[in-house]
């Protein structure tokens, strides 16, 4: 059958629609697994630090009301972000469609790729200053109490990933305070890591005894940690401690157009345009859910 250029196009949008979207879900998506995705209806999302209460105060009578104070503000400004692809009339009319198939399955797979490259990018820049949060600080870094106190603690150190290490950090993470200085409660229990550092990893958290060890002893690791290892991740060395109760808290994503597909009507060109469009946001809000180790 002769299609006409009127609606070609039109005829092949639910086909391409369903090639498209099955392409970008064939993969198990990290960003789902790490950040809190969430919608958005506008234009930048703020999220608002709030401090922390003093220590309670036994009742004598008259009732202790506590002065919050405010921390800083995360902005999340959405972008925007399209792609699209064109389908020529005489493919359709010399039965060509697995040109258009294909094209469309290579935009969702190109579309999947962009989200998770963004998203990976939040720990590949972890350590870099050009990448700075609310309190001008790297993710990973040395981060002030509060606006009013300059006094700082640390989430990020220059450790190969070691038993050793891996102990260390988790004491650090654990010995985190609040803007009052206080001890809160980190329970790290994510470990994440390049696909360089899978089986490291693996042998030290998962090793039922101390993993190279001569003594037999118990490993006091083991079962801790669920490891995460992401081929995004572009350092062979870094990695991360992580968790992730607090990562869910303050590792946001702001979904304002989540993605979608359509056709670009035209009449004259014998072409039928396709594009995919998306607008998102993402960062965090807070860092006491993550420390990094950047391995030179």
């Amino acid at each position: 059958m002769v299609m006409i250029a009127e609606n070609f196009g039109s005829l092949l949008e639910p086909k391409l629609r369903q090639i498209f979207f099955e392409a970008y879900a064939q993969i198990p998506a990290m960003r789902d697994r790490l950040f809190n995705v969430q919608t958005s209806s506008k234009g930048t999302e703020t999220d608002y630090g709030i401090g922390a209460f003093s220590e309670w105060k036994e009742f004598t009578g008259s009732l202790d009301y506590d002065d919050i104070y405010e921390l800083w503000e995360t902005e999340y400004v959405h972008k925007e972000f399209v792609k699209g692809f064109k389908v020529e009339r005489r493919l359709i009319d010399d039965n060509q469609y697995r040109v258009a198939f294909g094209r469309a399955q290579n935009l969702g797979v190109s579309a999947f790729r962009k989200i998770e490259a963004d998203a990976a990018s939040v720990f590949v820049n972890a350590f870099s200053g050009s990448y700075a949060g609310y309190d001008s600080v790297a993710l990973c870094g040395s981060h002030p109490y509060s606006p009013t106190n300059a006094a700082t603690q640390a989430n990020a150190g220059t450790t190969a990933l070691s038993r050793d290490a891996l102990i260390a950090t988790r004491t650090a993470m654990r010995e985190f305070q609040d803007d009052r200085t206080e001890p809160i409660q980190v329970v790290p229990d994510m470990l994440l890591v390049p696909i360089e550092l899978e089986d490291t990893a693996f042998r030290i958290v998962q090793s039922a005894q101390v993993a190279g060890g001569a003594d037999n002893d118990m490993n006091f690791l083991r079962g801790r940690f669920q490891i995460v290892s992401w081929e995004l991740l572009t350092n062979a060395k870094d990695w991360w401690l992580i968790d992730s109760r607090m990562m869910k808290q303050f590792l946001l994503w702001f979904a304002r157009i989540p993605l979608e597909f359509a056709q670009e009507k035209e009449f004259d060109t014998m072409l039928a345009k396709f594009r995919a469009y998306m607008r998102y946001s993402y960062g965090w809000s807070d860092w006491r859910w993550i420390y990094g180790q950047d391995v030179t």
